[in-house]
């Protein structure tokens, strides 16, 4: 009877320790692959944004920010697709910053329903990975998006609210 119960006390806890092991890998996938939103910031994570996208020069305001392991930083609204372009082409390098239609899409949401422009020949810092800049209308403004595909850093796990391990 006393070696049942040891049985059973020994299978319990082998149960208890693959479960927790099996919800913690769980749980670190799940938060990895989440897009992590935020829309409020304070002015030293909007300085730190705009330089992780590798633009140091803007000085706008972010609506939004999404990030994981890829970094979407979404500008204040504008009042048109031209606005934008005129807004960018006021900083040294820019001379040449247009709109196009594009086809390949990388956005946090989707924007199935909308009509996407790409901002191309943007002044980017060479920061080791490449920026694309994308624009819609919403509610009658008119937003930049900036995508930057390998966005890493302690202070961006910190900004978004989960730290990296």
């Amino acid at each position: 009877m006393l070696r049942l119960k040891k049985k059973h006390i020994i299978k319990i806890i082998v149960l208890a320790i693959v479960l927790y092991f099996s919800g913690s890998i769980v749980y670190s996938i799940y938060n990895n692959t989440r897009l992590h939103e935020k829309t409020t910031f304070t002015a030293q994570e909007t300085k730190t944004l705009w330089s992780r996208v590798g633009m140091d020069y803007v000085d706008l305001d972010i609506s939004k920010a999404y990030f994981n392991r890829e970094l979407f930083v979404i500008s204040e609204g504008f009042d048109s697709v031209d606005a934008q372009i005129e807004y960018l082409k006021q900083f040294e390098g820019n001379e040449n910053v247009h709109a196009a239609e594009t086809f390949n899409i990388v956005t946090p949401t989707g924007h199935e329903d909308k009509k996407i422009l790409e901002i191309f020949d943007i002044k980017c810092a060479d920061k080791g990975y490449f920026t694309n800049c994308y624009t819609y209308e919403e509610n009658g403004k008119y937003y930049l998006e900036f995508y930057v595909r390998e966005a890493r850093g302690r202070d961006l796990y910190e900004m978004f609210g989960f730290s990296k391990k």
